[in-house]
């Protein structure tokens, strides 16, 4: 069903592992030796941390001072580290909303947010902000479709398509069966594949599911998120419901679409048993 579920960012627990950013000062201390500017020692050491898979394509970068502060660099050469990445297009630098790794790489991963480029075949990119991770007991489709639980886990993410226009997704899960996922730290939800982390780490994969879409109104509330005009404040609704072990159900996704934006692939995954 949704398909946004990401594992833990390498090095990012807390307590004595090192984190990314502790990574990334490390390796900066370590090249202090060099005769190469800053700027530049930083950038080869951000670099370094992606190679290794510690910031991934779509992750969003910690904020330009929290990088300053712990790698005790100045901010303007923070600044102008990013800046390079970003000449080089290694990095997406999104005014009001942060910095992410670049590459269209989350196109694969998020299957309902695959919108088709200009020459018809490649997808643009997709870069997921994670918006909010919290219990709900508000009733919906998602309360029909788990019946049963009394309150839900909703994951929201803004889905920025190829810096054009924004969708929104909506992840419900029941916060019974799964209450561990309130824990996770929100900023790893930025690239989360949550029908994975369901399958590694509780035994629900999603073995199938059902679409439904409609064109309808937006709420207000989704209008204010996305940063819709008035004339644009309708738009594509997906829902899809997922099932896992004995077609139990395991999680409800509500995604708005804009109107008048990119053709975007309805792909039908093979689903397997974990």
């Amino acid at each position: 069903m949704v398909f946004e579920a990401q594992g833990a960012l390498p090095g990012s627990d807390s307590g004595s592992q090192p984190t990314a950013l502790d990574r990334l000062r490390a390796a900066v201390q370590a090249k202090r030796a060099s005769d190469e500017p800053r700027h530049n020692r930083l950038r080869t050491a951000m670099l370094e941390l992606m190679a290794a898979g510690y910031w991934a394509p779509g992750d969003k970068l910690p904020p330009e001072k929290e990088i300053a502060h712990v790698v005790g660099l100045s901010l303007g050469t923070v600044q102008k580290a990013l800046a390079r990445l970003a000449e080089s297009n290694i990095v997406v630098r999104r005014h009001g909303h942060g910095t992410f790794v670049g590459t269209g790489a989350q196109s694969d991963h998020l299957l309902h947010f695959r919108f088709i480029g200009d020459d018809g075949t490649a997808l643009v990119p997709v870069y997921a902000e994670a918006l909010e991770c919290k219990q709900v007991n508000s009733e919906g489709p998602w309360s029909k479709f788990m019946a049963g639980a009394s309150s839900f886990v909703r994951v929201r993410r803004r889905i920025n398509v190829a810096e054009e226009f924004d969708c929104l997704s909506e992840f419900y899960i029941d916060k019974d069966r799964f209450p561990e996922i309130l824990a996770i730290p929100l900023q790893q939800f930025h690239r989360v594949r949550i029908r994975t982390l369901l399958a590694e780490r509780f035994n629900a994969p999603t073995l199938a599911l059902t679409q439904h879409a409609y064109a309808t109104q937006f709420p207000d509330e989704i209008i204010h998120l996305l940063k819709l005009p008035k004339k644009r404040s309708c738009g594509m609704v997906l829902e899809v419901f997922s099932f896992t072990h004995h077609q139990s159900p395991v999680s409800f996704q509500r995604i708005y679409i804009p109107p008048d934006v990119r053709h975007l692939e309805i792909p039908s995954p093979p689903l397997h048993a974990k």
